[in-house]
């Protein structure tokens, strides 16, 4: 019984290799041998070595190339995309204060027709933070200090956290803020985000969040009240001595500066979370 070749199934290859030459070429080679011309040549192996080595070069810095164009123009477009998201959000953010300004005016109509007192609306609009305010006040500017660098995030101070001691953190802002509350603030923003008493303060990777808006350092802390006072009562509570300790220890720049007026915006996103049905009359006859 005949044994099956292992390469039985490798016909086509294994003719390939063992006569790479088409028979063709072969017969017209000898003949021209035997009439006396030259024999032909095979290639040399440096060259087809050098031939080899510069295709694949050539294919090598192709490749590099498409694959650096491709990495530049996705990194252009989302920088694009980022752009025009910002925009968008900004232009969003504008389009709501307006809407809000126009929601006050319709309810401060609305109480002055039923009698309600105007001047309490006021007071409860700046408790709220849904109007904008003008006003002398106090403004506290908080930098992270001199030497430190981008590191990789994270709401901690100390050797073993992810950011560096001299990196103000969210927690700054919130002793700092409430501080402020405690010295008689009657209004307060941080970048311009108005604060209610709904807002978060929060740390989240390296940027510190106010209602989940990012902000960038310095933070400016603007507070409307008695200059005087709000000076005062910061230094004797908590929060001053708070920023005066982040001064000292972790080399934190921290300034408060008295200003005539101080202008806050609106609080965006203010939503009703309580309410209670009006009164009816007494006198109403059931039907």
């Amino acid at each position: 019984m005949n044994q099956r070749r292992p390469d039985a199934s490798m016909t086509l290859l294994t003719e390939l290799f063992d006569h790479p030459l088409d028979p063709g070429y072969a017969a017209a080679s000898e003949a021209r041998t035997r009439r006396g011309g030259p024999a032909a040549r095979p290639v040399r192996a440096p060259v087809v070595a050098v031939a080899a080595v510069c295709i694949g070069l050539l294919f090598t810095v192709g490749a590099r190339t498409l694959g650096s164009d491709r990495v530049a123009d996705g990194k252009r477009a989302l920088i694009d995309q980022i752009t025009t998201r910002e925009a968008e959000v900004e232009d969003r953010t504008q389009t709501a204060l307006n809407l809000q300004s126009e929601v006050n005016a319709l309810e401060g109509e609305a109480a002055t027709q039923a009698g309600s007192s105007a001047a309490r609306l006021d007071r409860l609009r700046l408790a709220a933070g849904a109007t904008a305010v003008t006003g002398p006040g106090i403004v506290v500017t908080l930098d992270d200090a001199p030497s430190v660098t981008p590191d990789d995030g994270g709401d901690s101070r100390g050797a073993t956290g992810g950011t560096p001691e001299g990196t103000v953190l969210s927690r700054d802002l919130q002793i700092v803020t409430n501080g402020l509350w405690q010295a008689g603030a009657e209004a307060i923003a941080i970048n311009g985000r108005r604060l209610t008493s709904r807002s978060s303060i929060r740390f989240a990777g390296e940027a510190i969040l106010v209602d989940y808006r990012p902000l960038s350092p310095p933070y400016v802390v603007s507070a409307i009240g008695d200059p005087d006072a709000l000076r005062t009562g910061l230094a004797a509570n908590d929060g001053g001595a708070y920023l005066a300790a982040l001064e000292n220890n972790y080399g934190v720049r921290g300034s408060i500066e008295p200003s005539d007026e101080i202008r806050l915006p609106a609080a965006v996103s203010l939503s009703t979370r309580v309410s209670k049905p009006a009164p009816t009359s007494s006198t109403e006859s059931p039907s």
